[in-house]
């Protein structure tokens, strides 16, 4: 098997992406009716929510809770990776709790590490593969140019996935999983310091508000 990142440890070995995971798109576009939007409903994640690895706080699209339970197959889990399937630049996301229930959008391939396969393949190893320089050439090599750029299924089928040892790959996912939980600790600060500036300084102005210095 041609392999994407070398050299490797002699322990490390390769599988084909389709002997691992489940491979499959979105609900197509007549699944989805005018009728089952809701404003207050469950998030669909589509190609346009997905930026910078990781969900969007407000969706564009939701349905209403009847329409999920018919296209309960398209509900995402814990562990599933999500990929952007409508875009000139690969972008994914691994589902956590937060976006757990949600759908899968139209745009959108979700591969899922087989339960068989878990002994071999950690979902957040999967997720941290994917961000490798040399995959992400791979996977811009397989999208398809036109009016609108797409990767699709068949082409994700044969990536092959350099597998080292379990406890290597606990130890990628816990460093990965920290940087994470440092970004989104930094940004929850951020979006609150952005929201007391937008109140604080109004205020001043109105002179509703003095500090003493």
């Amino acid at each position: 098997m041609e392999t994407l990142i070398s050299p490797i440890p002699d322990n490390w070995t390769h599988r084909r992406l389709d002997d691992l995971c489940l491979i499959h798109g979105g609900p197509s576009g007549s699944d989805l009716n005018a009728g089952d939007r809701d404003a207050e409903g469950i998030a669909v994640i589509n190609t346009v929510d997905i930026s910078d690895g990781r969900v969007s706080d407000t969706p564009k699209t939701r349905i209403s809770p009847e329409a999920v339970r018919r296209l309960s197959r398209y509900k995402l889990a814990v562990g599933d990776v999500l990929l952007a399937r409508l875009s000139g630049r690969i972008n994914h996301v691994i589902i956590g709790q937060r976006e757990a229930g949600m759908l899968m959008g139209g745009s959108t391939i979700r591969i899922q590490v087989t339960e068989p396969a878990r002994g071999v393949l950690l979902p957040f190893y999967l997720h941290c593969y994917l961000m490798h320089p040399t995959v992400l050439e791979f996977l811009g090599q397989q999208v398809k140019q036109g009016v609108q750029p797409s990767l699709t299924q068949s082409s994700l089928r044969n990536l092959p996935i350099a597998l080292p040892p379990m406890g290597i790959q606990r130890e990628i996912a816990e460093v990965a999983q920290a940087f994470r939980n440092k970004i989104e600790a930094h940004e929850r600060i951020a979006g609150l310091t952005r929201q007391l500036y937008k109140q604080v300084v109004p205020q001043m102005v109105a002179n509703e508000m003095t500090f003493r210095v």
